[in-house]
């Protein structure tokens, strides 16, 4: 079988992730891989804020990349190249009607992390494990010698005409960093507020927070008041974005989208690097067997379950009866109504028991709804 060259653009979140991906599958467990490329303008800025992801992507750049957990804001070279700190789970705050707060823990074997965006670009590009170009690209087909083309170059410039918008009720963030750590916050912290929610993420060094809301209910200026108000920050940045989605996956003969090339979705539950990990997996049974036409349907559906598992915790509401929350619930329960499927999994969800033989039987079949295993939406089901 003839190996591939891989070529990706951009070196952002999407195309880091990828690129460690195609390691991984074509030069560690195979040798299916002959090249990897990656091409990318330095000009244009890597992302600044704290990120979270998933216990699979954790493993995947500590297991390329090495990284270890150095918890020293000024030692963080000794392992910990992209100042990851743990992520033992997610705190809810003010979710839900009776709880109050809540705390969805990964298990002790699937911890995950938070890191620095702009340090995992920098620990993949001199990695020394990829060809790295430093090239602005306009036509990648054009221009770019490979077998299999990446393009995570991002949204900015899409062509709308070839995207669906996803259901969500959010659409701006306002950003703040304060400039010490908190040695205490081992977790990302997701707490709802009067006109959405906002992240709490633990750096090294810092907190990152983005107040997130939707602007054609909430001002700007009444939001950057509250997000003052309830966390004492000093506003940055203002970000409006979409939510959307390619219609396909695949562009020409030989590109593949990820990142926010493909997509957006709003930042709750921290799925983006885990999505941008199975596009590069799909992708790759492209090259050797799957049609390109199942292999978009699953990726189109896969964030269909994502936007909804999304969209259910606004369905269980918060502490907050405010226009948003009044929004964003009768969107919520009208998409979940038209998905049997996530209303199937909660109503099993309810039947596990980590300690009971018939739970252990069904984890151990894999259970899933997108990213989310049995245990996961049993734990949200019974406490929001």
């Amino acid at each position: 079988m003839q190996s591939k060259k891989i070529a990706i653009i951009g070196a952002g979140n999407a195309a880091c992730i990828t690129a460690l991906a195609y390691y991984e599958f074509g030069q560690l467990r195979s040798k299916d891989v002959s090249e990897i490329e990656i091409y990318y303008d330095p000009s244009i800025p890597i992302e600044q804020v704290g990120q979270g992801t998933t216990p699979a992507v954790t493993k995947l750049i500590a297991g390329i990349l090495n990284n270890t957990y150095c918890p020293y804001k000024d030692n963080y070279t000794n392992g910990n190249v992209v100042k990851s700190t743990l992520k033992s789970g997610i705190s809810y705050e003010n979710w839900g009607k009776e709880t109050g707060k809540s705390f969805h823990p990964f298990l002790m074997a699937n911890s995950s992390n938070h890191y620095v965006p702009h340090l995992l670009s920098k620990a993949v590009l001199e990695s020394g494990l990829f060809k790295v170009i430093e090239k602005r690209i306009d036509d990648p087909e054009k221009e770019i010698d490979a077998d299999i083309i990446f393009d995570c170059r991002g949204g900015r410039d899409r062509d709308k005409s070839l995207y669906t918008e996803l259901i969500n009720p959010l659409n701006s963030v306002i950003l703040a960093n304060k400039e010490e750590p908190d040695p205490s916050l081992l977790y990302t912290r997701c707490v709802a507020t009067p006109n959405g929610w906002t992240f709490v993420i633990p750096n090294i060094d810092s907190v990152s927070y983005g107040y997130l809301y939707n602007n054609t209910i909430t001002p700007k200026q009444r939001a950057e008041k509250n997000f003052i108000e309830l966390f004492d920050v000093v506003p940055k940045t203002h970000i409006n974005f979409e939510n959307y989605m390619a219609k396909n996956m695949f562009v020409g003969e030989r590109t593949v989208l990820n990142g926010n090339k493909l997509t957006f979705l709003e930042p709750l539950e921290a799925s983006s690097s885990a999505f941008y990990y199975t596009v590069a997996g799909v992708a790759w049974n492209t090259i050797w067997h799957e049609t390109r036409k199942d292999c978009n349907q699953f990726v189109q559906r896969e964030m269909q379950r994502i936007q909804n598992f999304v969209l259910w915790h606004y369905a269980k509401g918060s502490k907050y009866n405010t226009s948003f929350w009044r929004y964003a619930g009768k969107m919520a329960k009208d998409v979940l109504s038209s998905d049997p499927e996530l209303m199937d999994i909660v109503v099993k969800s309810r039947q596990y028991d980590r300690n009971h033989q018939r739970s252990i039987q069904m984890f151990q079949r894999r259970e899933t709804y997108s990213q989310w295993e049995i245990g996961s939406i049993g734990h949200w089901d019974s406490i929001i």
